[in-house]
């Protein structure tokens, strides 16, 4: 093929061709300016990282308030649970009160394990050194934390013991020696400055023992003393000798009357056991003991011994 044929074959236009070419140039031209300038005309927004950080921060919270529990057919399943605030022994707690208290099913059977291979918790802090609750944990709890004394021990270091009956029940209390010492103080009616008079006890703890007793309307036995808090069990048994209590003192909150505020600064007495025993008041009118509590589900039966000094049903 010659040149010339070429030429004319491939490389001569029509007039309607020579157009379209022109035209297809245009537009490849127009769309590579567009191309060029398009990101100087856009303004990005910069992200709110702050935000981000928030969403995620509540995330974190939340996944920390999970506990894996059994689902069906042994399926392990998520369930949410809310921390409940309340003063526990870390000695006596069952799981469904560590439960309540925000730990989830891991950290629980850690504690049992230390339990069963002979740990125990003397102090506060001996919570912390498990390493499966954390700082942030320990925080939240350390405050809620009372520790008693092992009331047998107290009774093994005092032969004597007495009986005080008390709403038809009757409990076993340390009776003091005659004279073990020149100093004896009945927790019930002891003012602060009597209180600092006791080897170990300052100023700062009497106050706190005067304000606890107030709270909870009085002692009815020496170990009690221990839930004061900064006042360890070493401490109650050492000056058990010189303690006595009046269970005649005692204050007691009529159930059927009490207002929600008079039961639940009870530390005893939660927000939800509270609102249980009104709403039983409510449907039921009244109260006629405290086993009606327990038959009902609103307090387990440890729960309703440990209050029962302090509730009458008039």
């Amino acid at each position: 093929m010659s040149w010339k044929s070429f030429h004319k074959d491939y490389l001569n236009f029509s007039r309607s061709e020579r157009f379209g070419i022109l035209v297809l140039c245009g537009c490849i031209l127009i769309a590579l300016t567009i191309r060029w300038r398009l990101p100087y005309r856009i303004h990005h927004q910069p992200h709110d990282i702050a935000a981000f950080s928030e969403e995620i921060a509540k995330f974190r919270r939340a996944a920390d308030s999970l506990f894996i529990a059994q689902g069906p057919a042994g399926t392990r399943i998520y369930v949410q649970s809310t921390p409940e605030l309340f003063y526990f022994d870390p000695n006596r707690a069952t799981d469904e009160d560590w439960n309540k208290l925000g730990l989830n099913e891991r950290q629980i059977r850690n504690i049992r394990n230390y339990q069963a291979s002979g740990g125990s918790f003397k102090r506060k802090e001996d919570l912390q050194r498990l390493y499966t609750i954390s700082a942030t944990q320990y925080q939240r709890l350390e405050p809620y934390i009372r520790l008693t004394v092992n009331e047998s021990s107290l009774q093994q270091r005092l032969p004597e013991t007495t009986s005080v009956t008390n709403a038809g029940t009757t409990e076993q209390f340390a009776a003091l020696p005659a004279r073990a010492s020149h100093l004896q103080i009945e927790l019930n009616a002891a003012d602060s400055s009597l209180l600092t008079q006791l080897s170990g006890i300052g100023p700062v703890l009497a106050a706190r023992t005067i304000r606890y007793r107030n709270l909870i309307g009085g002692f009815t036995h020496v170990a009690q003393l221990a839930e004061v808090y900064g006042v360890d069990g070493e401490l109650v048994e050492r000056l058990a000798a010189q303690l006595s209590v009046d269970s005649a003192l005692i204050r007691k909150i009529p159930v059927n009357k009490a207002t929600f505020r008079e039961l639940v600064v009870h530390p005893y007495l939660n927000e939800q056991q509270v609102r249980g025993i009104q709403n039983y008041v409510r449907l039921q009118k009244r109260i006629n003991n405290l086993n009606e509590l327990v038959q009902n589900n609103i307090l387990k039966h440890e729960e309703a011994e440990k209050i029962r000094p302090y509730l009458t049903f008039d």
